[in-house]
């Protein structure tokens, strides 16, 4: 009789783990198939997973002639026209032997201008005086609005210097003006800070008159762009 009950009381337990490793793997199998589709490779082999902006960029829609539109590697080893290996790539392209990372760190293009809220941001520079310059309008107020650019090889800090020749353009189809330059004596990546962000005052026109009724454009949208 005793015997009978250790049995129903094994059976039952072997029922429970099985039970729970069941719904364990069903969570795991879940998980993997709720991953998005694809993933990045960085400028140093590393691959992590997209955070929401790029998942957003990546379902947008494009036109076939659009210069915005993403690139998609179709391996892992291809290699862009300027020979570096980052850019967009399928899950399933990912070589079984590297790990696919979590990593808040995002290495900015200079191609494309970046949020001054933006955190977490590294670029990759060759040697060169370059022109940062705010996105938005021609109306600028720098104040004590700054930026450091940290170089991640060797830790120094370098501060672009204001400009008081405020040349305006436009870029990528915005009004721009130059507001800083920046001289970088050594090819690296380098990681962005910004200050005082709340400073910078960018309204569209710098006409007096238009000024006047223009509302300053709200500093959490204000872009910068490198070049």
């Amino acid at each position: 009789m005793l015997n009978r009950k250790f049995s129903n009381l094994n059976s039952r337990t072997n029922h429970s783990l099985n039970v729970v490793q069941h719904l364990t793997h069903h969570r795991k199998l879940k998980s993997e198939k709720e991953k998005f589709e694809f993933v990045y490779v960085e400028n140093d082999g590393t691959v992590r997973e997209l955070d929401k902006e790029e998942i957003d960029y990546l379902q947008t829609e494009f036109e076939p002639s659009d210069g915005a539109r993403p690139y998609i590697k179709s391996s892992y080893d291809q290699l862009t026209p300027d020979k570096k290996i980052l850019g967009f790539l399928r899950r399933s392209e990912v070589p079984k032997e590297i790990e696919i990372i979590k990593n808040d760190l995002r290495y900015a293009e200079m191609r494309f201008p970046i949020g001054i809220y933006d955190t977490n941001n590294a670029i990759e520079l060759p040697v060169g005086i370059y022109s940062i310059k705010v996105l938005g309008g021609w109306s600028v107020s720098v104040g004590e609005f700054s930026i450091e650019l940290k170089n991640k090889e060797n830790g120094k800090v370098i501060t672009p210097k204001v400009t008081n020749w405020r040349i305006q353009s436009y870029e990528f189809g915005e009004r721009a003006k130059k507001i800083m330059s920046l001289d970088i004596p050594k090819r690296g990546v380098y990681f962005i800070e910004f200050k005082n962000q709340k400073d910078l005052k960018v309204r569209p026109s710098n006409l007096l008159i238009t000024r006047i009724f223009e509302k300053e454009i709200p500093s959490e949208q204000l872009r910068i762009w490198i070049g």
